[in-house]
């Protein structure tokens, strides 16, 4: 993937930064995301815990993510010229949420008690004429498979690299931005999952593919492994593998600028390919996933706005 660099460093004065400011509590925006986030699931969770077994545990493992979060804020509050604990604070919740996506896939069902891949398929099926899964089959290649396997993995770049390079750089208020709009996007995903749970096309459609398994060389068999044996059943609507990465790149191009968003531009378009391609998601994983990401790029930016114009709360 390319790698973003420092073509524009100075951001203009109506996209103020997020870091800094605090809502009650002297909680950022980003902790009412997540803090918002545990408490819709743990209310979901204690709703539906009739179809979910051990429900008490999912509600107290949110709990307890909860009182990491605020233990975290108080801690760094108290010893605000810690710069470890600063970028901790900022960046927390890319550990976080991969914690809590591990902990969607038995809650998926708590809603609808049932996977609903009959109506999306249904739905597909309506859209295209031919299911998009199934018409993909025809230009299945071992050299097009490795490709493409190779931008689906690619996502985990966009979550490490970008921060990494933030907090090489000791940009905290850009770094805020860029885990801000992560976290909206992704977090809305983990609550669409509840909301319309789908396995995607490689399990409602198996049986119906040609080839039957797609096969590359290296990337392919290791990433198949991995989500044969450590990706949450149900989690596909919206695409947080869409998003997720939409997110980073339009959060890119309001820290970097234009330039660095266009090298992005092309190795995110592969990796939106990718999802479909893949057989793990319709093409409405995708579309929602997309609509996820501009929301979270655009609720981010009123966020700035309001603080640029001293309305969001005092700087800390």
């Amino acid at each position: 993937m390319a790698i973003v660099h420092d073509t524009v460093t100075a951001r203009t004065a109506r996209e103020a930064p997020v870091a800094g400011y605090a809502v009650k509590g002297g909680l950022r925006p980003v902790d009412v995301i997540v803090l918002g986030y545990l408490a819709v699931v743990s209310t979901l969770v204690a709703s539906g815990h009739d179809r979910l077994p051990h429900w008490g545990g999912y509600l107290a493992a949110y709990a307890a993510m909860a009182a990491a979060v605020l233990g975290l804020t108080a801690v760094q509050a108290r010893r605000p010229q810690v710069m470890a604990l600063r970028v901790l604070r900022t960046a927390y919740p890319l550990v976080l949420a991969p914690i809590a996506y591990s902990l969607t896939g038995p809650t998926v069902l708590v809603i609808h008690g049932r996977y609903l891949d009959t109506a999306m398929n249904s739905f597909e099926s309506a859209v295209w004429s031919v299911h998009p899964s199934l018409w993909l089959d025809g230009l299945v290649s071992r050299p097009l498979t490795e490709l493409f396997y190779a931008a689906y993995i690619s996502y985990y770049l966009y979550i490490a690299v970008p921060p990494l390079l933030l907090i090489m750089r000791r940009r905290l208020d850009d770094l805020e931005r860029l885990v801000t709009t992560v976290s909206a996007a992704v977090f809305t995903c983990y609550l669409g999952f509840l909301l319309m749970p789908v396995r995607g096309p490689v399990h409602s459609l198996a049986g119906q593919f040609d080839p039957p398994v797609l096969t590359g060389y290296v990337l392919a068999p290791a990433q198949q492994f991995l989500m044969a044996h450590a990706d949450p059943a149900g989690t596909c609507f919206p695409s947080a593998h869409v998003a997720g990465a939409w997110a980073v790149v339009l959060a890119v191009r309001r820290i970097w600028g234009r330039a660095a968003f266009r090298r992005l531009l092309l190795p995110t378009a592969l990796l939106t390919v990718s999802v479909v391609y893949t057989r793990y998601h319709y093409t409405a994983d995708v579309a929602a996933g997309l609509a996820v990401a501009l929301f979270a790029d655009a609720l981010v930016s009123r966020i700035s706005g309001r603080v640029s114009d001293g309305s969001a709360g005092v700087p800390r």
